[in-house]
Formats: structure tokens, C-alpha cells, sequence
């Protein structure tokens, strides 16, 4: 792979020590609001434990996604430097890491390939965001009972991913007490 490739190679944040380094991180409690809607921040958060929801609390509160370990949220504020369009919110205990804008110039001024693909993996993030928002829109100008049929096959796909999770966490528990 030569380097033009590999720059638009997705980032584990996770696993990218230099990054991790540029980041700040701290814990995050059950029911703690971790950005709230209309507030105005640049920071981007990357999950390093728990669960968090994202929910549009404008009029009746509505969830718009459900994160867990390695999610991000706060990109759109972090590239647009403005206003939270959504509440993030704890749903268990966890751990997250943060890095400013500032943090960022700093990592691209040390390790510019490395900020060239975490700044690509996040347009590819926002890029399939964006894709299933267009999906979610033309379903609902279409009937409903195909909306119902969608948000249903939605639902049962992100309980099938918890449930492994949730799995997963469990043996590696149980490899633990042997």
C-alpha cells in the first residue's frame, strides 16, 4: 500500500498511541449529560468504556443512536467549531477521551499523516451518517408500514450488536476467573 492509500486507511483510535496521547480523558457517571443540544463546544469525544445515547431534545426527546466502545460523537462541532446539534447522554459508566481543536493542530503539527486519517476516518463516519439519514428520510415520505418495517429491522440490528457485546464482555469475564 504507498502512502496516498494508507492515509485514507480508517484510525482505531484506540489503538494509535499518539493519538491517545493528544487526547484528555475522563470518567463519565450514569445519567451525566456529556454535551447538551444548543451549548457550544468544539471538542471531539471518542468512547473509551460504557454506553451513551445521543437524543435530540428539541420538543418530545428523540434517540438517534445508541454508543458504545470506540464510537465518536462531537464531530460535526469539531470540524464546524459551533453549536451541539444533540444531547449526549451516560447510559452506563465509562471512560471517554476528548481532544480539542487546539490538541488537534498540535498532533497534526507532530504526526501530520496521523491527523490526515483520523480527520479522514471521521469523513467517512459523517459520510455514513449522512447516507442512513437520506435512507431514514425517504422512508418517511414512503407508507408507513414500510417506515414501521424499517425502524424495526433498525431496532433488532443494534439489539443483535449490544447482545454480542454484551457476550463478549461476559467471556472475557469468565476467562478472567480461570
Amino acid at each position: 500500500m504507498d502512502r496516498e492509500e494508507s492515509l485514507f486507511t480508517p484510525v482505531d483510535f484506540l489503538e494509535e498511541k499518539d493519538f491517545i496521547r493528544a487526547c484528555s480523558s475522563r470518567t463519565a457517571e450514569e445519567q451525566e449529560v456529556i454535551i447538551d443540544q444548543g451549548s457550544f463546544s468544539n471538542d471531539l469525544f471518542i468512547i473509551k468504556s460504557g454506553r451513551f445515547v445521543v437524543s435530540d431534545s428539541k420538543g418530545e426527546e428523540f434517540v438517534l443512536a445508541a454508543l458504545s466502545e470506540g464510537d465518536v460523537f462531537g464531530e460535526m462541532a469539531f470540524f464546524r467549531s459551533g453549536i451541539r446539534s444533540a444531547t449526549v447522554t451516560c447510559v452506563t459508566p465509562g471512560e471517554i477521551l476528548f481532544i480539542s481543536r487546539k490538541s488537534f493542530r498540535e498532533l497534526h503539527d507532530k504526526h501530520p499523516d496521523l491527523a490526515i486519517r483520523v480527520a479522514c476516518s471521521l469523513g467517512g463516519m459523517l459520510s455514513d451518517r449522512l447516507k442512513q439519514a437520506d435512507s431514514t428520510l425517504s422512508l418517511l415520505v414512503d407508507d408507513s408500514e414500510l417506515r414501521q418495517r424499517y425502524e424495526i429491522r433498525r431496532l433488532m440490528s443494534e439489539l443483535k450488536v449490544s447482545v454480542r457485546k454484551l457476550r463478549t464482555n461476559d467471556h472475557e469475564v469468565n476467562d478472567l476467573r480461570f
